[in-house]
């Protein structure tokens, strides 16, 4: 019942925060006393005009539509919202059990009632690209949503972006055992699809009646007919083209998509071993172009080799890598991203939680250790909605993107600012002079229902008595 209470009372509190999400037309005006566009210089005193949530114009002297919401704050900045290259939060559960699951897909562990995502609106995160964690082999494909909408397909933003492979050791298993186990995945995968190219020179259908088992619709044209592999892996399956597309089971499919240049990967390393591994797994099997490494531990002392490779990262949260030198015992601390700044490697930041160290402050850190102030914001906007291909919508402020703006009272890395407002594609999904939830934080006001008092008055279902009635009548019984 307590459960039901909480998800109630979540849902409730959602409703609360972006009921105009849903209600508005992604038509809004927005004025301010200056905008951070990170596509060129601030603009003083700017307007930025969105409509079907997209930006149409943004400057000083701009038109605006006279039956559009005006958002009027010459007190505030505006800046673009930033984009959450990687992140396991916001499911029931981030990690499977199942080692290789690529058939799996998050859009099923989401939670759009999580707290997660109302802590990110509050600190102007828009954009999310939510992965799987790093417990598996080769876990589910990952989804970019926005941490606003009632249902998955609401605050989807692009579904099945990239598949989570892991190179790391895993807790109890070896780093050998873990790249054993994505050399034999990727082993199946060719071994799977010459078999299924065998069983039709034979004349055997198993794949056509599991298939139609499946519910597969093998009348579709991109069902029905087959083609060559594609992609530049160094292995191909011949004649492949005589086995019609829908005929590949929905468990292989997916790696078969990474393999074609079809899915990214986000390949979690946690050492520089780990790196190299994951470099040549996705050199042999064709995949490096659409990799992005996500880094942790000591993965930055391979920083030559994937700036040899092109690929770009996301860094972990712990931004200072502290060791002890073997000779002198002297600690040794090294500034992540600076090491990949130097080395002209594109990099995205990752929150360390949703709240006090989220991007803002990871970005403030890197300007703090003499980052150039445009590259650290970059890496918590531009890049990041660069890597998940999503450049053209999101990471700054321009005509064509996406009406993703946020209002702070101020610097939006100073830990003096607070965000004001959220527009998320046009619509106003966040007002912090609304937020119930902050304000009861900040006042240090209890939240009805939410305390022991409360709990203890409430009914039970099967007695129909009050709780402190069933304590206070089981105490004479004692007595």
């Amino acid at each position: 019942m307590w459960n039901r209470t909480i998800q109630l009372t979540a849902l409730l509190t959602l409703c609360a925060l972006t009921g105009s999400a849903t209600a508005g037309n992604g038509k809004i005006v927005i004025k301010c006393g200056r905008v951070i566009t990170q596509a060129g210089p601030d603009i003083e005193n700017g307007v930025i005009v969105i409509e079907e949530g997209r930006i149409v114009s943004i400057g000083k002297d701009v038109k605006t539509a006279w039956d559009a919401e005006v958002l009027d704050h010459p007190e505030l900045v505006a800046f673009p919202g930033f984009v959450e290259a990687h992140s396991i939060r916001g499911m029931d559960r981030p990690n499977e059990n199942i080692e290789i699951a690529p058939f799996l897909d998050v859009r099923d562990s989401i939670d759009p009632i999580n707290f997660y995502f109302e802590d990110v609106l509050r600190q102007g995160i828009t954009t999310i690209n939510v992965q799987q964690g790093p417990m598996c082999v080769i876990g589910g494909q990952g989804r970019v949503v926005k941490p606003v909408g009632l249902t998955v397909d609401e605050m989807t933003v692009r579904s099945s972006i990239g598949l989570k492979i892991v190179a790391g050791a895993r807790p109890g298993r070896s780093r050998a055992t873990q790249a054993q186990a994505l050399r034999k995945a990727f082993g199946d995968l060719q071994m799977y699809l010459e078999k299924l190219v065998q069983d039709k020179k034979d004349g055997k259908d198993y794949a056509r009646r599991e298939a139609l088992f499946q519910g597969r619709d093998m009348d579709k044209d991109e069902n029905k007919t087959g083609r060559e592999m594609e992609g530049v892996a160094p292995w191909k399956v011949a004649d492949f083209k005589i086995v019609p597309r829908g005929e590949v089971d929905d468990k292989q499919e997916p790696l078969l998509r990474l393999v074609e240049g079809k899915l990214m990967a986000f390949v979690y390393c946690d050492s520089g071993v780990a790196v190299n591994n994951a470099l040549a797994m996705a050199r042999a099997h064709g995949f490096l172009a659409n990799t992005v490494l996500v880094l942790d531990g000591d993965a930055w002392k391979a920083a030559d080799a994937i700036a040899e490779a092109g690929v770009p990262v996301v860094l972990g949260p712990a931004q200072m890598y502290v060791e002890r030198d073997p000779i002198t015992g002297k600690e040794i601390e090294t500034f992540v991203p600076r090491v990949f700044f130097d080395k002209k490697i594109r990099f995205a930041l990752q929150s360390l939680n949703s709240t006090a160290q989220s991007l803002w402050f990871q970005a403030a850190q890197c300007i703090g250790q003499g980052i150039d102030r445009k590259a650290a914001l970059d890496a918590v906007t531009r890049t990041p909605a660069e890597i998940l291909r999503l450049g053209k919508r999101v990471g700054a402020l321009e005509a064509g993107k996406d009406g993703n703006v946020v209002l702070f009272n101020g610097d939006p890395i100073s830990v003096k600012s607070t965000v004001q407002y959220v527009v998320i594609e046009g619509n106003l999904v966040y007002d912090r002079s609304k937020d119930s939830r902050a304000r009861q934080l900040l006042q240090g006001i209890e939240q009805a229902n939410a305390a022991p008092e409360a709990v203890e008055e409430a009914v039970d279902p099967h007695s129909g008595k009050k709780a402190a009635e069933e304590k206070k009548s089981g105490s004479e019984k004692k007595d």
